[in-house]
């Protein structure tokens, strides 16, 4: 339980990146359905996520990567802003609040450089964003237009890292989703990233977003 708490509390956004040839597959049609994998390095750990998509239902899986067994999960709910995490190893399940917004420390300026790159078959349009207060510069590569679920996902996870907190003040980011995002220190020294590093788009069964059969409710 220790372990997947601090799975809950530290869940950061999460290889080599998909060939652009299969791009324009994955560019049409509306909202995205499907699964994505992350990574998120952090200059010490690299964690490693899979994000399942249905409309407002959304499954992330906290893998290990040399066993590929799942550590934890959360299903979340758009429409309720419901999260529930799940601990497969000890079959349980529990409500997991939200808590208050997390913001910054720092005064964040974004601005759009006019970059862009294509990324897993998508362009994307690069956004700086620069705290010199945090004394950091986050670059985002966003993909637009189909992504509706991301900014909504983060804001119920409140996720305590950097990538989360800085995406959340930039403007204008429904259907947008980070590809990409590289954290630097003022100087240009990295000091971690995250990036999406593979993408299938298609439909996901419905029972991917229900709790397992054998799993008992743990009460707080």
């Amino acid at each position: 339980m220790k372990k997947l708490l601090t799975i809950t509390a530290g869940l950061g956004l999460m290889a080599v990146l998909f060939s652009a040839s299969r791009g324009p597959a994955y560019q049409t049609g509306g909202a995205f359905e499907g699964t994505i994998d992350f990574i998120q390095f952090n200059g010490v750990d690299t964690t490693y996520y899979k994000y399942y998509i249905k409309g407002n239902h959304i499954k992330i899986d906290n893998v290990d990567p040399k066993t590929n067994n799942i550590e934890g999960n959360f299903l979340i709910d758009l429409s309720t802003k419901k999260m529930t995490a799940l601990s497969p190893p000890k079959k349980i399940y529990f409500d997991q609040p939200s808590g208050p917004a997390v913001q910054p420390a720092g005064k964040p300026a974004v601005s759009k450089t006019g970059k862009t790159k294509t990324i897993n078959g998508y362009k994307c349009n690069e956004y700086l964003v620069l705290d010199q207060d945090e004394g950091l510069k986050i670059h985002f590569w966003l993909a637009s237009g189909h992504f509706d679920f991301f900014g909504d996902m983060l804001k119920i996870l409140n996720r305590k890292d950097k990538f989360s907190e800085y995406f959340l003040v930039i403007t204008d980011t429904k259907g947008m989703f980070p590809m990409l995002a590289e954290e630097e220190d003022l100087a240009g020294n990295p000091k971690g990233f995250m990036k999406a590093v593979k993408m299938d788009k298609g439909a996901v069964a419905a029972d991917a977003f229900e709790i397992p059969k054998g799993y008992k409710e743990f009460k707080k």
